[in-house]
């Protein structure tokens, strides 16, 4: 029975990855700051921390899988397994002063997988993990007239007109093992994968009339293929029946992307056509972080703090687009309650609450201007039948970045998760099939 649960639940886990994997073909995120770099990065640690703005580098538990810190894959029971998968919508409201001083407005909408998990016992304190999620998310469509006195004089109006999509997915494989009471390590591989597609116009409408200039359009295609490890360490300092206080660290080694960038652009001019075709290697860098992180456990109640260093200046400035790119600093904050996990008279009080607070640099520094993020959310656990683990995660973010001033984009947007997790195991016969006498 056991082999054939495991078989199931695999079978589940890649049908799912399909789903995070489609999911590049579609516009997945509505900013003009995915214009630079790899786009706008995925905050979400699971749907099971999306409430408690996902700190969990020193979560343990047998409860939930931890998709940061791989040394929690020792956690599970030996007879146990954990498959969870989540999906986000996100509702982006965007504010700017155009050239003429007026505040313009918009708001759009995504939908997206957020995360498929599966972790599964290999040994007593051997831990087999792997994970789906999206890395980071481009989505873009903007333009501009330039109307100014030399490009009048010689062509008339330009329309500029820019549009991207796309976005990197990151598939996790690891073990955890714990090699002495309450210290455990953990290692796994990283894929990326991905493309991202940008494409750019320029509409000319001429007031000269001889016919020497045309329209000019071009695309580059990203196609994105690269392997990174991360490692991690957990160290339960406390642990009693009724408290206990884990230390975790983890450290990401990055990767250059290596993209394979596609340029693209032909020129219609009247004088003879002639097409650039260009297959250069990007130089840009994923980056190697560093996180550290807290959780003290009580049985009602429990928070957890993390924080994370990661080192995007490796990749410099951008000097034609007036962009650099900095080390960020970020810090999360998380808490969950639950009053009577086991109360077989009121629902309510089976209920888990979670809050969060997330505050952290963005990697651009554009105008000069050093732009940070900060998110608070709520979430609450809902266990499917009174003596069960197997649980649906609801969750809510309100998140804000940017700013009205240096001729920036001030951002705001909401964000609900919604994740199912299934727990297989002693204490919960979700997979187990019912026998009769």
């Amino acid at each position: 029975m056991r082999k054939i649960r495991y078989t199931l639940s695999l079978l589940a886990i890649l049908l799912s990855s399909v789903g995070v994997w489609a999911q590049e073909g579609s516009l997945n995120a509505f900013s003009p700051y995915t214009f630079y770099g790899v786009g706008n990065l995925s905050m979400s640690n699971g749907t099971s921390f999306d409430g408690m703005a996902g700190a969990s580098v020193g979560f343990r538990s047998y409860m939930k899988t931890n998709l940061v810190n791989p040394a929690a894959f020792s956690a599970i029971g030996r007879n146990s397994m954990l498959f969870e998968v989540g999906i986000t919508g996100s509702n982006v409201y965007s504010r700017q002063y155009n050239d003429a001083g007026q505040k313009m407005k918009s708001s759009d909408n995504s939908f997206n997988f957020s995360n498929v998990s599966l972790l599964l016992p290999l040994t007593k304190k051997l831990g087999l993990g792997f994970s789906a999620k999206p890395y980071s998310s481009v989505g873009y469509k903007t333009r501009r007239y330039d109307t100014s006195d030399d490009v009048m004089a010689d062509l008339g109006s330009v329309l500029y007109e820019y549009t991207g999509e796309g976005n990197i997915t990151q598939m996790k494989l690891g073990v955890g093992w714990e090699p002495f009471k309450n210290f455990s390590i953990g290692a796994e591989a990283i894929f990326y994968h991905g493309t991202i597609d940008r494409r750019y116009s320029a509409t000319i409408t001429s007031f000269t009339g001889n016919g020497e200039y045309s329209n000019l359009s071009a695309t580059a295609s990203e196609r994105i293929n690269r392997f990174s490890g991360n490692f991690g360490f957990q160290w339960n300092i406390i642990s009693t029946e009724d408290n206990m206080l884990t230390l975790g660290a983890t450290y990401n080694m990055g990767c250059r992307l290596k993209a394979q960038t596609i340029d693209y652009i032909p020129s219609g001019n009247v004088f003879g056509d002639s097409v650039r075709f260009e297959s250069p290697s990007s130089n840009f860098r994923l980056p190697q972080s560093v996180s550290a992180g807290l959780f003290f456990h009580r049985q009602t109640w429990s928070v957890g703090v993390d924080y994370e260093w990661a080192n995007w200046g490796v990749n410099g400035v951008d000097v034609a687009n007036n962009v650099s790119y900095r080390d960020t600093h970020t810090i999360r904050i998380g808490a969950l309650y639950t009053p009577a996990r086991f109360d077989v008279r009121n629902p309510m009080k089976r209920l888990t609450y979670k809050a969060g607070f997330r505050y952290g640099d963005t990697y651009l520094v554009k105008n000069g201007f050093n732009m940070t993020e900060k998110a608070v959310s709520i979430g609450v656990e809902v266990p499917f039948k009174t003596m069960k683990i197997s649980n649906l995660n609801l969750a809510l973010e309100y998140c804000w970045r940017g700013t009205l001033q240096h001729n920036l984009i001030k951002e705001n947007y909401v964000k609900l998760s919604i994740g199912v997790m299934f727990f297989g195991g002693d204490f919960d016969y979700w997979f187990v099939k019912k026998k009769f006498k």
